[in-house]
């Protein structure tokens, strides 16, 4: 890459942080820090509104996922680490971006439609507006490279389309993204993708490894066909949370199937294969545990380093919000 990217990414301060978003997000975020890009890493405690309603809960979950980025390998001299809330001026630019952008291309957007099927009596404005304000997010910074995950990938494009725009009518203004696949959709015990919202499908990445072992052990789903050890499994098909959690972390398993065909073959059982699996996360999480023990009661520690990445953040992206302002005709009297 010939230039410095800006590398871009934000989780919703709705809970604590999970094994999923560690494996699919935050180590590819340290990974993004160390190439030498210049990374902006944030804390979307105003996206969370749309489903959070405890204050109390939002703030401490908020210091909570500091400390876990911190934990993670984030180093706030290498990574810009602030609450969305902290830039008003992204605020402002959602405000001056929805006066372009058409409503009925939010509401034809997959993931809003999925949410007003599912609770029609819970539809807010933030919530029609969440990817004008995730625009922001991505615009504001001049953010060349955003790490996505598939459920987000019709936001970004949004977001795109919604720079092409502005920059057709008003001249070049916004850098156009570019979108990086990179976020693997990480299984969570019951299947399907591991999500902080569903308590009974994640694993704490703070959890004790005996605590995970004991309920992969209860609740991950192997192949249900397999009554006995001595049967042949079907790793790839039937087993929903084990095995594809395998071909994410353990090592050689994508290229070589080592479990897939001991599976196959019945050489290995679902207990064995279970416990092979919680042993691999124990080796990916135990350095983690042991660095975010010792940030357990830093809470002001979490704090300045948002104050300072906060201020940080905005003066990058003030800059744009400035050019934006200018040229849609507003002016600071």
């Amino acid at each position: 890459m010939d230039t410095i990217a800006t590398v871009l990414s934000g989780i919703r301060a709705t809970g604590r942080l999970h094994f999923g978003n560690y494996i699919g997000a935050v180590r590819h975020f340290v990974t993004h820090q160390q190439q030498g890009n210049r990374c902006m890493y944030f804390i979307a405690d105003l996206h969370t509104l749309t489903t959070l309603r405890n204050p109390e809960e939002l703030r401490g979950n908020v210091i909570e996922i500091v400390k876990d980025y911190l934990a993670a390998g984030l180093n706030p001299e290498g990574s810009i680490i602030y609450a969305q809330s902290s830039v008003p001026e992204i605020s402002e630019l959602s405000l001056l971006l929805s006066m372009v952008q058409p409503l009925g291309e939010l509401e034809r957007i997959p993931t809003f439609k999925d949410l007003v099927r599912k609770n029609p009596d819970n539809v807010t404005l933030g919530l029609v507006t969440y990817p004008v304000l995730m625009a922001a997010d991505i615009l504001g910074p001049q953010a060349t490279l955003v790490p996505v995950g598939e459920d987000q990938i019709p936001n970004l494009e949004l977001a795109r389309n919604m720079a092409r725009r502005f920059n057709e009518r008003f001249g070049q203004t916004f850098a156009l993204p570019e979108m990086l696949e990179e976020m693997v959709k990480v299984p969570g015990l019951d299947g399907e993708k591991m999500g902080k919202s569903e308590a009974d499908n994640a694993i704490d990445i703070n959890s004790s490894i005996e605590i995970i072992r004991k309920r992969y052990l209860e609740r991950g789903i192997t192949d249900p066909q397999r009554l006995r050890a001595s049967d042949p499994g079907d790793p790839y098909n039937r087993c929903r949370s084990i095995y594809p959690l395998h071909e994410i972390i353990t090592p050689g398993e994508a290229n070589g199937r080592e479990i897939a065909k001991a599976c196959i073959a019945a050489h290995i059982g679902c207990v064995e294969c279970k416990k092979r699996l919680v042993d691999n996360i124990a080796v990916i999480l135990e350095p983690f545990q042991e660095h975010r023990a010792a940030l357990a009661n830093q809470n002001d520690y979490a704090r300045e380093v948002l104050h300072e990445g906060g201020k940080r953040a905005r003066r990058i992206i003030k800059e744009t919000v400035e050019r934006v302002r200018d040229k849609m005709g507003i002016v600071m009297y």
